[in-house]
This record gives C-alpha cells, structure tokens and sequence, in this order.
C-alpha cells in the first residue's frame, strides 16, 4: 500500500513537471526533486513514509484538485521591520527523549568522577552522552547524573537493565538537564 502511495505522489508530481511550457519545467523542478526524495526515502527508509503519509496525502489532494483561475501572485516586498510572536519559555519543558539516571551528586566536580568510573564499570555507556540535572529536595540540591539520549523510555530502561545487573542504581526518566562540563 505504501509503494502504490509512493508511486501515485511520484506520478501526480512529474505530471506537473511534464505538462506545460518551458517556464513552467523551470519552476517544476522542486517537483522533480522532491519525487526523487521520496522514492529514495520509500527504499530506505519507509517508516518515514508511513510516518508522512497524511501530509503526503494532502499534496496529492492539492496536485489532483482543477487549477484555480487568478494567476499566481508575485511576492510583496516588506518595506518594514517584522514582527514575530516571542519565543515559548522552555525553562521547565520536559524532553520529548529519555535518559537513564545514575546517579545523584552534590558537586559537579563529584557528577565528573561518578561519571567517569560508571564509564568503566558499565561500558554501554561510551554510546551515550551524559547529563546534569539540578533538583531541589528537602535533603537540599543534589545533581541527577544521567545518560541518553534515547527515543523510547524502554531503550532507557534497557541501559538501567544492564546497570543493574552490574550491581548499580538506575531509573528510566526524561533527558532534561545540561551537558555534562568537560
């Protein structure tokens, strides 16, 4: 079903590049290229397709529906300054990846030596990148050591598998926090 997709988004595309004069070839070749794109995407990696396919059956839609009748507007030219909506706060925004927490430190300096005498007791970790993470407690302010990122919280919880294994703490949880310094 995926291909049958593929290859009628392909075919409504280069129909738009193949009929119409020599200005029209011109502009159509993001056409080209983006039917090109997706056949190399459908052999390599389908689940992206899959993943896409409402938008792709959205431009199907637009490419099959009767060519409206006003001409195609040229640009305007902005005389002034733009404006745009400010920024969202991601202060406290959680991570849409996971992690593996370690460890919780006081100091920095600690979280750096933790992190690198985990390196050698848990070798997995050498595929991760670590993390810092300061939470405030009643005990005080500790550092979530963590290691990540990952997509799912099971490929998290899979690393804390292995560190358990080798007799070491570990929870699955959000990648949120710094880079580790150093």
């Amino acid at each position: 079903m995926r291909l049958v997709f593929i290859t009628m988004a392909t075919l409504g595309l280069t129909a738009c590049v193949s009929t119409g004069s020599p200005s029209v070839e011109g502009r159509a070749q993001p056409a080209l290229e983006l039917a090109r794109l997706l056949e190399d995407t459908a052999q390599r990696h389908p689940e992206r397709i899959e993943a896409s396919s409402a938008e792709m059956g959205a431009l199907r839609a637009a490419l099959l529906e009767a060519p409206h009748a006003a001409p195609l507007q040229s640009p305007v030219a902005h005389s002034g300054p733009e404006h745009f909506a400010p920024a969202p706060d991601l202060e406290n925004a959680q991570s849409l990846l996971y992690a593996a927490h370690l460890a919780s430190y006081r100091l920095m300096s600690n979280a750096e030596i933790g992190w690198r005498q985990l390196s050698v007791q848990l070798p997995a970790l050498t595929h991760t990148a670590p993390r810092t993470e300061l939470v405030h407690l009643e005990q005080g302010d500790f550092l979530r050591l963590k290691a990540g990122p990952f997509d799912t919280r099971a490929e998290a919880q899979a690393l804390c598998a292995q560190a358990q294994a080798a007799g070491l703490w570990c929870q699955a949880t959000h990648f949120t926090g710094e880079a580790l310094p150093g």
